[in-house]
């Protein structure tokens, strides 16, 4: 076996494992340039396959067969089913230990790998504006899967530094929205300087060149634009002129120069454009509590003071103890005592006067934040709402600004304590007596080094384990909200819940057990008796040969015994705080989000059609993210008392051109116009007494049926709801309901899907408004409801301009006007008939959907 050295042994302490990875091809792809593909049996079992995930390779000095050097490469394929993985190899010149295996690596040689400590690639919950890719040849096989990921509605601007006129061959993973710009290197400050001078704000940074350009790049990333830390990742995946990795048995890996002879260094720079820095959403938290900046700051000021006064008793107790073995006089005991009591009762009074001054500031800060974010939703458009979901909105008002509280009155007096009172109490030790201070290190350093261990352990799963987490939250809520069809029609549903439950029990076994001995002994080193298990051994040698008076003793069995809680103290005061700075971001980007504006109407504006029901779209032009087009030059109308169906394959806008209608979202140009008024001059009531919807998935309150038909006019009477009721084929139902129309919906009463959806069809036509916008209501209704939903709908639809987002075709043949929309644009429109004998897009629509319909027929 090949010598490990310190390095090895280092890693073997944290946990890793060698594993045999065999050759069982090789490819090169361009020159100097290869890819080898490997197979192991037990190395992919640890889900390490993950885009920019590597490897840590040990490969054989070619001139000492007992050394092994260390080399961190990219998986650019991986099968865990099979075991078969790839890497891509540069092969430079001169070759080091990792390109002179490569070169000579054959189908049947075997080479050592370690996965341990590899940073990988993932897709955050809310996607950045866009991302800055930076590497070279060494780091496409991360940059490449870096591209397969990202969405390809992000933007990408990728520079790579050019070191031989031959990486420009090695192919890239294609992007519809990647910039590519290849830089040849001129010096370490080369790469840095071809950087477009522009605002990079919410763009997030993965740099990962040679160190000397890494180096430069990080003072241009952070000191000119102004890249957060938590939007970068900034990493060197090689030396320039030294070897890849280091050796396994030496602290210093060996200098090995490289042939770079096409490449001429220069003295500096490019001087570049001063361009602003930049704003990130990743730092709205600090906006947010910006006006409490200085309260914080005076409350740990205040919180260290009161620290160390609480310390205080614990030091004139050990002075009691002192003023008692050598026969002081009753008074000085005395005198001691009610000092230490008077410092005690003190210290607990300031500290409940700090946290009622935080909690009043709280208080006035929390009411004010509530009512801005209450404001601030009844402002934004109903669109932000669909794409946030219930879960988020209510973590935002509910758990964020808990978060926020705790933030205010607690996190910051907590983790100043937590770190104030460990410093403090070691430092009186040590003045104590140095020796036993020294000792306590050995547990404090144990935590330390295994807390470093579970880190290192756990890798990707703690972010998994939140994903794992939300995911599991919405498989719940599905599975509860649909148990009267799981009980009713058996257990598919159910047994997906099962599965994906057991699935999420398998990931917390796997990340978990593992662990069990790291968390048992960091329980152990940190539990008091460790500490004095330590103290009275160190203290017995110290105390019987004379080295200590007996008394010094008694501060580290009064003080040093409580260490570690203290210790895990500073981990729950760190974790308080980032809560609160994390929910406090979440709330200011809320507060950031552009809001539905209500400009004044202007002359035209207000010179109304007398025609009740006109809809016309403008030259319109909408995109969801700046540069990616949904809706593009859309000219339409719908004339009053017609019927338009929105048709065309998913993704081609016809959703989003009805949400605009109902200003889910306002348009990027042109406009929407109601009776020739532009819908952005209307209020939201205003325009809400134009158009009405019903959608597939129903939308009820919680409340009585009454309620809920009577939503858009609370005011109805009776016998209009009663009415509408009828209308909507509903009322039958509604009375066999255990308290009629005063049944409470969720609680009382157990609806179906057609049911429901006849239930917002009777709110629909109480609110009587002249625009409707229909999404194929019956889609999902059993075929005795969707009779009873299409009647409904007859009368609904009476007199009234409609739009209907069909998706099944055989629906729509008799409406007035079809409008096809392919790719954001108006393909073509006419009736059923004008549109099949024209023989275009909406004929290849209409034969795919005989077809389906046939298949399932």
């Amino acid at each position: 076996m090949a010598k490990r050295g310190i390095n090895g042994a280092i890693m073997r302490a944290y946990g890793a494992q060698d594993h045999d990875a065999e050759v069982i091809r090789t490819h090169l792809i361009s020159p100097g340039y290869l890819r080898v593909y490997f197979h192991s049996d037990t190395l992919l079992e640890d889900d390490i396959v993950a885009p920019a995930a590597a490897l840590r390779f040990w490969f054989p000095d070619p001139q000492r067969e007992d050394f092994e050097h260390q080399r961190g490469y990219t998986i650019v394929e991986g099968d865990a089913t099979t075991g078969i993985f790839a890497i891509d190899f540069v092969l430079h010149e001169p070759s080091g230990p990792a390109s002179s295996w490569a070169k000579t690596a054959q189908p049947g040689m075997t080479v050592k790998v370690t996965p341990f400590g590899s940073t990988r690639f993932d897709l955050p919950d809310h996607l950045p504006a866009g991302y800055l890719l930076i590497g070279d040849s060494a780091s496409i096989p991360a940059i490449n899967g870096i591209l397969k990921t990202v969405p390809p509605e992000i933007p990408i601007e990728l520079y790579l530094e050019e070191h031989l006129e031959t990486d420009q061959l090695i192919p890239l993973v294609e992007h519809p929205r990647a910039r590519v710009h290849w830089v040849p290197r001129q010096g370490e400050a080369s790469l840095a300087a071809s950087i477009e001078s522009r605002d990079w704000s919410n763009w997030y940074v993965w740099a990962t060149p040679e160190s000397g350009s890494l180096k430069q790049l990080r003072a241009r990333l952070k000191g000119e634009f102004g890249f957060p830390r938590s939007e970068t990742h900034a990493q060197a995946y090689w030396y320039y002129g030294r070897a890849f990795g280091s050796n396994r048995s030496k602290a210093q890996p060996e200098v090995v120069p490289e042939d770079r002879t096409t490449i001429k260094p220069v003295a500096s720079a490019a001087p570049v454009t001063e361009v602003s820095q930049g704003t990130w959403r990743s730092q709205a938290g600090t906006r947010l509590i910006a006006p409490l900046k200085s309260t914080l700051i005076i409350a740990g000021v205040a919180q260290v003071l009161i620290t160390l006064i609480q310390l205080v008793p614990y030091v004139l107790l050990v002075e009691l103890a002192r003023l008692l073995l050598t026969g002081a006089e009753s008074s000085a005991l005395w005198t001691v005592g009610q000092w230490a009591i008077g410092v005690m009762v003190g210290g607990a009074i300031l500290a409940s006067l700090l946290i009622w001054w935080l909690h009043s500031i709280d208080a006035r800060f929390s009411r004010d934040l509530r009512q801005r974010l209450l404001k601030k939703m009844s402002r934004l458009p109903l669109g932000w709402f669909n794409s946030h979901g219930s879960g988020r909105v209510k973590q935002l008002v509910q758990d964020d600004t808990l978060s926020l509280h705790f933030l205010v009155t607690h996190a910051v007096p907590d983790a100043v304590a937590a770190a104030t009172a460990p410093i403090a109490v070691l430092i009186y030790l040590f003045v104590v007596d140095w020796r036993i201070a020294l000792v306590l290190f050995v547990p404090v350093l144990a935590y330390i080094f295994g807390m470093a261990v579970m880190i290192a352990q756990s890798g990707s799963k703690t972010s998994q384990a939140m994903k794992w987490s939300e995911q599991m939250n919405v498989e719940a809520g599905a599975y509860i909200e649909g148990q009267p069809v799981i009980r009713i029609f058996g257990g598919a549903a159910a047994s997906t819940f099962r599965t994906k439950l057991g699935q999420y029990i398998e990931f917390l076994r796997s990340w978990q057990q593992p662990m069990i001995g790291q968390k048992t002994f960091i329980d152990l080193v940190t539990r008091p008796g460790t500490f004095l298990f330590l103290i009275s051994l160190m203290g017995t040698v110290l105390i019987t040969t004379g080295a200590m008076s007996p008394i010094d003793i008694l501060p580290f069995l009064f003080l040093g015994t409580t260490f570690g809680a203290r210790l895990l103290g500073v981990g729950y005061g760190l974790s308080g705080l980032r809560a609160g700075l994390l929910a406090a971001r979440n709330i200011q980007n809320t507060l950031d989000e552009t809001e539905l504006d209500t400009p004044p109407a202007t002359n035209e504006d207000t010179q109304q059609s007398t025609a009740q029901g006109l809809v016309e779209f403008k030259e319109v032009n909408f995109s969801y993210r700046y540069g990616i087009p949904v809706l593009e030059n859309i000219n339409l109308t719908l004339r009053p008392g017609s019927v338009t169906a929105l048709v065309g394959a998913s993704g081609s806008g016809k959703s989003t051109l009805a949400a605009l209608l109902a200003r889910f979202y306002d348009v990027d140009s042109g406009a929407i116009l109601i009776n020739g008024k532009d819908i952005r001059t209307m209020s939201p009531d205003e325009l809400y007494t134009h158009v009405g919807f019903v959608f597939q998935q129903t939308q009820l309150i919680q409340g009585t049926v009454r309620d809920n038909i009577a939503l858009a006019d609370p005011d109805a009477s009776f016998e209009r709801i009663e009415h509408a009721a009828r209308a909507a084929q509903i009322h039958e139902r509604i009375m066999r309901m255990p308290k009629g129309y005063d049944t409470d919906i969720n609680a009382d009463a157990a609806l179906s899907g057609g049911e429901k959806q006849r239930l917002t069809i009777a709110r629909a036509l109480l609110a009587n408004t002249p625009i409707l916008v229909l999404d194929e209501a019956t889609a999902f209704a059993d075929p005795e409801s969707e009779y009873l939903v299409q009647q409904a709908l007859n009368k609904l639809i009476a007199g009234r301009t409609v739009v209907v987002i069909a998706h099944r075709l055989h629906t729509i043949t008799s409406v007035d006007n079809i409008v096809v929309l392919d790719q954001g644009k108006i393909a073509e429109s006419g009736t059923h008939g004008e549109l099949l004998q024209a023989d275009g897009r909406y004929r290849q629509l209409w034969n795919a959907n005989q077809d389906h319909r046939e298949h399932h027929s």
